[in-house]
């Protein structure tokens, strides 16, 4: 990757399954070897593209955002994973994929957004909160922050986060 990590020209477009791999390839080398490949399906990029978006500069991926809208609740969406290469952080990327969505969940009237990230990901619980995310009540604690304790499985706690859209 360019060391050049200005924004400039970079696009935003929705996701496909040649995403997949590419993206597979990338995460473990973009959170320091912490492998979490096993949440990123490639059924996502088959049946969720709308709400997937994809930067790229230079025709390399730059950073990803797989969202979907809920199926049961007609108003909800939920953002399940992000990256940003190490190089595009805090430089307005994760924001430009996060409103990216948000516009498409309005949209869609869905006006209320989940998420949830790793108690450990201190900069990703800031950045939700940043974005007007809440914390929501969990039923366990972890350095004084409410958790899920079984999220997406046994064991695997996770911050939940919710934030209503302004309409």
């Amino acid at each position: 990757m360019n060391q050049d990590s200005n924004l400039n020209d970079i696009t935003i477009r929705n996701g496909n399954p040649l995403d997949f791999e590419k993206i597979i390839k990338v995460q473990p080398l973009w959170w320091n070897g912490r492998d979490l490949t096993s949440l990123i399906l490639k059924i996502f990029f088959i049946h969720f593209r709308d709400t997937i978006f994809i930067a790229e500069k230079g025709g390399e991926i730059v950073g990803f955002l797989i969202g979907f809208f809920s199926q049961y609740f007609s108003n909800e969406a939920y953002i399940h994973f992000i990256g940003i290469h190490p190089h595009f952080r805090k430089k307005g990327l994760g924001l430009s994929l996060y409103k990216k969505f948000f516009n498409l969940c309005n949209l869609n009237n869905r006006t209320v957004i989940h998420a949830a990230t790793s108690p450990i990901n201190k900069d990703s619980i800031k950045f939700h909160v940043r974005l007007g995310f809440i914390i929501e009540p969990g039923d366990g604690e972890i350095d004084g922050i409410p958790v899920t304790l079984n999220y997406y499985k046994i064991n695997n706690p996770k911050v939940i986060f919710k934030k209503h859209l302004k309409t």
